[in-house]
């Protein structure tokens, strides 16, 4: 169901969204002022930025049990999708979407899969800190996290997460802002729900566009596969030092939806 947002906003909570905001910590949340949600969706609700969008499409997408193509991508409980609609980026990889899916059925459909992640995201959440190359993700996807960047433990209402920046990539492609979008991966405090959020984002650093054709200065054809893990910690290693206004939209503005988000049981 496509829905608009209202058009009376209050002055006040944009400039509260505008602010910028400690990062929490995982042993203790920090308290956020919060606008009141402007977008609902089945047990989803939260406040959207007028800047990130107009309007939303809700859905409760069907449960798929089974796949004939042996991929984990292909299998999910039902659950609840929200798009967002006239995002200020377009033509990116992933669409602006938040996933609300629940836990133990999608534990039950993938029991060698969903566990495992859980527990990884619990420890993270925990601990704040991470050592593998890398962080949770949902949903299942047929390819390989590059790098992340930018992460950090954040709490919405009701639960705790990670944000953080990545891409994913399957042929050793270019890094671009086509590809490039920040993520939340979070659970509720009940351990009932895990919220997945993907929202596109750009940085001044990257090209808007990347391929094969279009490799970055110094690098050739024979030596691209070659000198690629070195070409990829180059990226992250210069995203990491942009501040967090440098993105659009700006991270904080993004971080300012997810702490907005409430799950209701």
């Amino acid at each position: 169901m496509k829905k608009t947002l209202p058009l009376i906003i209050l002055v006040t909570t944009i400039v509260m969204l505008s602010s910028c905001s400690p990062p929490d910590t995982p042993t203790q949340r920090t308290v956020h002022p919060l606008p009141l949600a402007n977008v609902t969706c089945n047990e989803l609700s939260f406040y959207m930025d007028p800047a990130l969008g107009s309007g939303y499409e809700c859905e409760t997408v069907p449960e798929r049990g089974s796949s004939d193509i042996p991929m984990d991508v292909f299998i999910y409980p039902a659950h609840t999708g929200l798009t967002i609609q006239t995002y200020p980026l377009t033509y990116t990889q992933f669409p602006p979407q938040i996933r609300i899916y629940p836990v133990n059925r999608f534990s039950e459909l993938l029991p060698e899969v969903l566990p495992r992640r859980v527990s990884d995201l619990e420890r993270l959440i925990s601990s704040g800190t991470w050592s593998s190359g890398e962080l949770p993700f949902l949903p299942p996807l047929p390819m390989v996290q590059t790098f992340f960047s930018h992460e950090t433990v954040i709490s919405f209402n009701g639960g705790q997460g990670v944000r953080f920046i990545t891409e994913y990539n399957e042929s050793s492609h270019p890094i671009s802002n086509r590809t490039i979008f920040y993520t939340f991966q979070g659970l509720t405090d009940d351990g009932m729900y895990w919220v997945a959020v993907t929202l596109p984002i750009s940085s001044p650093i990257l090209p808007a566009d990347a391929d094969f054709h279009t490799l970055p200065e110094g690098y050739t054809s024979e030596s691209w596969f070659q000198d690629y893990s070195s070409y990829v910690s180059d990226v992250k290693d210069v995203l990491e030092a942009q501040t967090p206004d440098s993105f659009f939209p700006t991270i904080n503005r993004l971080d300012s939806l997810i702490r907005s988000i409430t799950v209701r049981q």
